[in-house]
């Protein structure tokens, strides 16, 4: 008796994950929450340009400003001329000031653009976390080697309701730093 075989199909489930039958077999193919927001247009990174920052300057900060959607930070790359330690800190409620970073969508056929939905600015010079010892946000303190990357994949870890802000600064006056920020919109 020959053995009769369907025809391949595949069902996608609410969160992007895909099922695929074929060949009386089950595949499945996993998708990370970052990897569907990016295929949906919602993944973004905000590239600070290099500078020499002052000790405690805030290379990058990234507001979200979305009132339906957290920002999900998924990855922080962090590089500096000079050894220093690296402060991470979220805060909310502060007037973003210094030079404006546009998002790019990580999905480049996508036209969705991250203005509106989110504020960044390099050289940020709005909130007062240095000054208050970063007692009220402190996420992470780790040191950085002189001329080295450091990512930290937080993968969602870090989730920035309405008017919340996470910023990155160095304790140490560096003559070439800068900082990428990667994430993604999740409606509420």
């Amino acid at each position: 008796m020959a053995t009769t075989y369907a025809e391949p199909y595949s069902v996608v489930g609410q969160d992007g994950n895909a099922v695929l039958v074929d060949d009386q077999s089950l595949r499945v193919n996993i998708r990370t929450e970052f990897d569907q927001a990016v295929l949906d247009g919602r993944g973004f990174a905000w590239a600070s340009q290099t500078y020499n920052p002052a000790a405690h300057d805030t290379i990058l900060g990234v507001e979200n400003n979305s009132q339906t959607h957290v920002l999900k930070i998924h990855k922080i790359l962090i590089s500096s001329d000079t050894a220093s330690a690296i402060q991470v800190f979220i805060a909310s409620g502060k007037t973003m000031a210094g030079t404006a970073v546009t998002g790019v969508n990580l999905n480049r056929t996508s036209g969705r653009v991250a203005e509106g939905w989110a504020t960044a600015k390099a050289d940020e010079t709005g909130n007062t976390e240095q000054a208050g010892g970063y007692a009220a946000g402190h996420f992470l303190h780790k040191q950085i080697a002189a001329n080295t990357l450091i990512t930290l994949d937080v993968d969602g870890a870090i989730v920035l309701p309405y008017d919340y802000l996470v910023g990155v600064d160095l304790t140490t006056v560096a003559t070439a730093a800068n900082v990428t920020i990667l994430g993604w919109f999740k409606e509420t």
